[in-house]
């Protein structure tokens, strides 16, 4: 036998996983007391949100689906995770919808998928999106085709803004589309009931999966959770509260304080929604940000901003502001940051009617929602352009400096709380009756 001859059934080294996969692999490992001391806290959600009668009907099914599934899934070997989730996904949207929605909503789901695979060049694959979004929007628009009403909702639930994400770092990302991503930053189990939901970054959800150990990811996503409901049950409070502070039992001035007041803290809900979905999603893994951060503790109206829906300001610095202010900065700094931010807003408060097209129908251009984010955006250029002109200090500490925090906060509370009743009437008349006389 020749020095280097090695014998054929000698055995062969197995191949080594890609270090992030191992590390993957290391943060879903099982542990029994572990998992019970993730069991216990859910059971008692799940306890709470039957006692309270949480949301609407089908959101109790939901939440028992995702423990259930986060039972199973937790157990399974690494390999099996993600195709569990993905299938688990899919397989709900028969339970929480029709078989028909289900059905429809999965065929031209995989669309875009499948266009995105296709040979086209990326230009003709994006003008063929179009071409087909601009057809189902006809539709939606007439109720064309025969496609049920109770589609549409859940559609744009879940394509009206993801979609773009996606799109856009496709056009970044080497390779060509993988089928198992698609299907589970898509088809997530808990937008069939949650209509709306967070914009989650298409590469924030890919690098989040176990990128910590499990039970660190699956506790924070249970805290999210217990504080997703405290928001809830507040919201209902409030929400029951309105009917106790109109005229003639209280003066005209309270009611309209009170319930301009009310009016802002009715946001509970929307953030307590949020929190519930990013919890779920973290039992199955995916480690993604806060959603909301004590917005009503802004201190600015641009801090207002940066907490109030983190995924949308991601969103729009991503995709509006960064494009923007880096094609222009040769006009100078300041300028090109104004121009920006003014861009950004318009944006937003287009693609606010976008977004109520696609869930109810109908394009919102009303004059209150124009005038609402004019003065917001008006307010983010002047706090941007002192922000700019300021002069770097030192982190300052003492009961002044904490005093005058305290007053900048509830001035800016109460600034955006004005604002924001005047985003919620029907119209200007309306809102300017109710400042007259404390009733809607």
């Amino acid at each position: 036998m020749s020095v280097g001859h090695v014998p054929q059934s000698a055995p062969t080294a197995p191949a080594l996983k890609p270090p992030a996969v191992q590390k993957q692999m290391e943060n879903a490992r099982t542990d029994v007391r572990r998992f019970a001391m993730l069991a216990v806290p859910l059971a008692l959600l799940l306890l709470t949100f039957k006692e309270y009668n949480l949301e609407q009907p089908p959101f109790f099914l939901l939440a028992c689906l995702v423990c259930g599934g986060f039972a199973v899934s937790y157990w399974l070997p690494f390999r099996f995770k993600q195709t569990f989730f993905i299938a688990f996904s899919l397989a709900g949207a028969y339970v929480l919808l029709s078989p028909a929605v289900a059905t429809l909503l999965i065929v031209i789901g995989l669309l875009p998928f499948a266009i995105m695979r296709s040979r086209l060049s990326y230009g003709w694959k994006l003008l063929v999106l179009l071409g087909g979004m601009a057809v189902l929007a006809y539709a939606r628009a007439l109720g064309r085709f025969g496609i049920p009403r109770e589609f549409w909702p859940v559609f744009g639930a879940i394509f009206m803004f993801r979609l773009f994400m996606y799109l856009y770092d496709m056009k970044h990302l080497p390779g060509p589309a993988r089928l198992s991503e698609y299907l589970s930053y898509f088809f997530l189990l808990p937008n069939y009931y949650f209509v709306l939901f967070p914009v989650i970054d298409f590469q924030t959800f890919r690098k989040s999966y176990f990128k910590r150990d499990i039970h660190l990811v699956a506790w924070q996503g249970i805290w999210w959770m217990a504080r997703g409901t405290t928001h809830l049950i507040l919201y209902r409070l409030i929400y029951q509260a309105q009917n106790y502070v109109s005229p003639p039992d209280v003066p005209v001035p309270v009611a309209v304080v009170a319930k301009i007041v009310m009016c802002y803290l009715l946001y509970l809900r929307v953030s307590g929604q949020f929190h519930i979905i990013a919890g779920m999603l973290h039992l199955f893994g995916y480690d993604l940000p806060e959603t909301n951060r004590r917005y009503f503790l802004a201190h600015s109206v641009n801090d207002y901003w940066r907490r109030i829906n983190i995924y949308w300001k991601d969103l729009m610095v991503k995709m509006c502001y960064f494009p923007v202010y880096f094609k222009l900065r040769r006009l100078g700094d300041l300028q090109a940051q104004l121009i920006a931010v003014t861009s950004v807003f318009v944006v937003t408060w287009f693609l606010h009617a976008y977004q109520v097209f696609w869930l109810q129908g109908k394009l919102r251009f009303a004059a209150n929602d124009t005038l609402f984010w004019t003065v917001l955006a008006s307010l983010v250029l002047v706090n941007t352009w002192m922000d700019y002109k300021r002069p770097k200090r030192a982190p300052q500490t003492g009961w002044k400096f904490r005093l005058r925090r305290a007053a900048q906060i509830a001035g800016t509370f109460a600034l955006i709380s004005l604002l924001w009743s005047l985003w919620s009437a029907e119209s200007i008349t309306e809102w300017f009756y109710f400042l007259r006389s404390g009733n809607v």
